[in-house]
């Protein structure tokens, strides 16, 4: 099964509106309720059950024409989400900072990474892939923060 990690920065220069930490974990918290404008494979998403705190809930998820799986999804504010689906697959979206102080994003996968099937493609493919999902989420939160949903 295929691993993999890509990290974006969040705020590039000329990038804006400049996003906070705390809007990009606000966006995070969303993404993981509703998460069908950051990932297009997916097609469809329910909660199932949530806790009392909020921070630990299980959703169904549709990943292209695939069968439903369960998700269960921990938020360690303003860190981390952690993704374990039934397959087995794990999924965190880390907001960290870089030495210069900079926001970052970084999505990992571990044990599979949903839609790459068979041998691992090259690091440079993933990349290009999972980064460009990574840099995707980002658009969506500034777009939400432009927009005042968040």
């Amino acid at each position: 099964m295929a691993s993999f990690a890509a990290t974006v920065l969040i705020n590039p220069e000329g990038a804006s509106p400049v996003l906070t930490e705390e809007q990009v974990w606000r966006g995070l918290q969303f993404k993981g309720r509703n998460p069908k404008e950051f990932v297009p494979m997916i097609t469809s998403a329910e909660v199932l059950k949530e806790t009392d705190e909020g921070s630990k809930y299980t959703r169904k998820v549709s990943f292209g024409g695939s069968p439903p799986i369960n998700e269960t999804i921990q938020e360690y504010e303003p860190s981390m989400v952690y993704f374990e689906m039934e397959t087995g697959t794990r999924v965190t979206n880390v907001v960290s900072y870089n030495e210069k102080d900079e926001l970052l994003l970084t999505f990992t996968f571990s044990n599979g990474i949903p839609g790459i099937q068979g041998d691992r493609p090259s690091s440079k493919e993933l990349n290009g892939k999972i980064g460009a999902a990574v840099a995707h989420s980002v658009e969506v939160i500034r777009k939400m923060v432009q927009e005042g949903k968040l």
